[in-house]
């Protein structure tokens, strides 16, 4: 059963300070915590020429400048360093695209998943600055690896750290850092993207791009900018991102280059899954188009992503794209087979208030995959690690009432590397022994007792307003479709109506698994996968209903929809 949780009513001032707008949209924006005209404008009405911070408020982009371009002149061998997920393969591409058209000598690596784990490691350090390389730039990871930093200066290898993941409280020793969430600073928007920082480097880049070596009349940098940006609403839609404030402008101005996009990678992609150009949403991104990109780095290699989106052979761009969707296939079926056998053990309800669960050789691309699953169905923070040959690596997923990063801080004497933020987080225990990993274990299940202590865990469902289902009109609909590209801080926004009669109830779908539900003189609500949940209702049951507002299109006829989310009858 959820918890419903509504949200607290607009207070009487913010009204009549906006007595024009709907109060049904003052309320979501209220939600949304934009409450001045500035903010509301911003979020309403992104503006891409006044809505993006200058990319120079990074307090060391001057001097990443500067060394990019001594490196581009002087011809010194680039190498990107890049995370393998979708995040980091767009920013990665990105940046190499960019540096490329710069006239940089670029090449990029991205490590393997299984094999090298997240960030930098010594070995391919060592590879990378016995190939040449001069100058390590990395995107969307570096902020944590103090000994390969380290390795590079003692090789007179500068290291550009960009990233977006929360730093320890030491920072490596790189000559420059450009990551929002440093102490001192000074860019004023802390929620970027690793693609979203790589891109803000790109601009700074571009905003200069007659000092490098290559004519003028090469490169429109304006529209070079504006077509990297399906890549960065990409990486910060499947990196799950807030999309409030300078990512919303990106997003939104992303989504409309995405649903043009000349990439035969991406054009490739976006037909094996179904889809097509002109009405992709970031619902689309999430669920469809980033678990194919983020496959290649959990089941084979992150540079069958990369080589898709940076290719401009439209037979090769096929192929890859095949490769990724048959990559998705594999890791839907070790995801199932692994999240039943977790569920078959713990059962219905979980006897402690963190799940920590371990398997020798449990593929490590998947994990964080079922951690997030087993966190969303019994909605309890989880950690899942496997037993390897050489090491003991965990995953995290986390809910809002329990910060994982903080929590593995405290015990960050038994690994040797971690990192990670509030909602997510990865680690390697500093040597393979049991005795160890069930000490781990019993820390972090202590720490989860005490600051869960108190608090219901139930799952929740927020609800933004509680609504008549007369008030839903076509002019409301469309106001609210202003409120996309949805996702972290700006949810779809969820309505709750009472007392409802039932009228009718038809089971629908192929195999009848799907319910409609008409209500109140006609008004049809449907619940998606319903199972047996609602076989007690029948007609004239009073119910309360959550549920979203879509629309469907059958036959050239558009009507709206009401698809319900939780159902309570009485």
């Amino acid at each position: 059963m959820f918890v419903w949780q509504i949200a607290q009513k607009i207070p009487e001032e913010i009204k009549n300070k906006f007595p024009e707008i709907n109060p049904i949209i003052l309320q979501l924006l209220f939600n949304r915590g934009l409450k001045d005209q500035n903010e509301i404008d911003e979020f309403l009405l992104p503006d891409y020429s006044q809505d993006l911070h200058d990319p120079f408020l990074f307090k060391e982009m001057e001097k990443v400048f500067e060394r990019i371009k001594k490196a581009i002149i002087n011809k010194e061998k680039i190498t990107i360093y890049g995370d393998y997920d979708a995040d980091g393969v767009c920013g990665t591409a990105i940046l190499y695209s960019t540096l490329e058209k710069l006239g940089g000598n670029v090449f990029y690596y991205l490590p393997d998943r299984e094999k090298e784990g997240y960030g930098l490691n010594k070995e391919a350090i060592k590879k990378i600055i016995n190939d040449g390389t001069k100058l390590i730039i990395t995107v969307d990871c570096g902020i944590t690896n103090f000994k390969e930093i380290d390795l590079a200066n003692q090789s007179n290898v500068d290291v550009i750290i960009t990233d977006h993941h929360t730093p320890l409280d030491e920072i490596p020793q790189a000559p420059f850092i450009l990551n929002p969430h440093l102490k001192d600073e000074t860019y004023p928007f802390k929620d970027l993207s690793g693609s979203g920082v790589a891109f803000k480097l790109v601009q700074a880049l571009l905003k200069k791009n007659d000092q490098f070596p290559i004519s003028n009349n090469q490169l429109n940098s304006e529209a070079f900018e504006k077509w990297l940006l399906d890549l960065v609403a990409i990486g910060s839609i499947a990196d799950l991102v807030s999309l409030k404030g300078e990512n919303r402008t990106l997003v939104k101005y992303g989504l409309i280059v995405l649903n043009k996009t000349s990439r035969p990678g991406l054009r490739s992609l976006i037909k094996k899954a179904g889809l097509s150009l002109g009405n992709l949403n970031s619902w689309n991104i999430a669920y469809q188009l980033a678990p194919r990109l983020n496959a290649a780095g959990r089941i084979d290699h992150a540079n069958i992503a990369l080589e898709m989106l940076l290719t401009k052979d439209k037979e090769r761009a096929e192929n890859l794209a095949e490769k990724l969707n048959q990559l998705n296939q594999n890791r839907q079926k070790i995801i199932e087979k692994i999240f039943e056998k977790i569920k078959e053990k713990i059962g219905e309800t979980p006897k402690e208030k963190i799940i920590v669960e371990a398997e020798k050789n449990w593929p490590v691309g998947v994990l964080g995959l079922v951690s997030h699953q087993i966190t969303e169905f019994y909605h309890r923070p989880s950690i899942l690690l496997t037993i390897r040959e050489n090491d003991i690596k965990g995953v995290g997923r986390s809910i809002e009432e329990f910060n994982l990063i903080e929590s593995l801080k405290e015990l960050e004497k038994f690994f040797s590397h971690y990192g990670g933020h509030s909602g997510a987080a990865g680690f390697t225990l500093k040597e393979k022994n049991l005795e160890l990993l069930n000490e781990f274990s019993s820390k972090i299940k202590k720490i989860a007792e005490e600051k869960l202590k108190d608090l219901d865990l139930r799952p929740k469902i927020f609800i933004d307003s509680e609504i008549n289902l007369e008030e839903i009109t076509w002019p409301l609909y469309e106001e609210i479709k202003k409120f996309e590209p949805f996702g972290k801080d700006n949810p779809k926004p969820v309505f709750l109506a009472k007392s409802l009669i039932v009228e009718g109830i038809e089971k629908v779908g192929k195999n009848g698994q799907h319910l409609k539900i008409i209500v109140n003189r006609g008004r049809k609500l449907l619940y998606f996968g319903i199972g047996n949940k609602l076989s007690h209702l029948k007609r004239n049951n009073q119910i309360d209903v959550v549920f979203e507002i879509g629309e469907n299109e059958w036959d050239g006829i558009k009507e709206l929809e009401f698809r319900i989310l939780d159902v309570k009858t009485y």
